[in-house]
């Protein structure tokens, strides 16, 4: 799958972000040791859990996921946009695939994809 993703990314064109943090601000003051990133991100991470769980009022015992779907999302979900692609696009990213016979969670194999490329 990485490697499926890998050539989606290089025909689209979308470069790879590496994610390296230079700088962060830490209350009102930019701070460049990359130490200090690291120990105020592990931190930031390791209570967020707690710190939700702690917001989260009116929860009831033993309520149901549907429950709270209901409850917190009684409105519509904005559209969400996807950028357009080509045909183009598509043929080359099948082009790259190897031919082999294993498949992901929708059990279709890569040849059989290359195969009904043309329909």
């Amino acid at each position: 799958m990485k490697t499926t993703w890998n050539i989606i990314h290089k025909v689209t064109s979308k470069l790879n972000n590496e994610g390296n943090i230079n700088s962060i601000r830490i209350k009102d003051q930019v701070v460049y040791n990359q130490i200090t990133i690291a120990n105020e991100l592990n931190s930031y991470f390791s209570n967020i859990a707690g710190s939700i769980s702690n917001k989260i009022t009116n929860r009831k015992e033993g309520a149901s996921p549907i429950q709270n779907l209901l409850k917190y999302f009684n409105q519509p979900f904005k559209d969400i946009r996807w950028p357009y692609t080509s045909a183009r696009e598509i043929n080359k990213i099948i082009d790259l695939l190897k031919d082999k016979n294993s498949s992901g969670y929708d059990e279709i194999t890569k040849k059989i994809i290359k195969i009904s490329k043309p329909l």
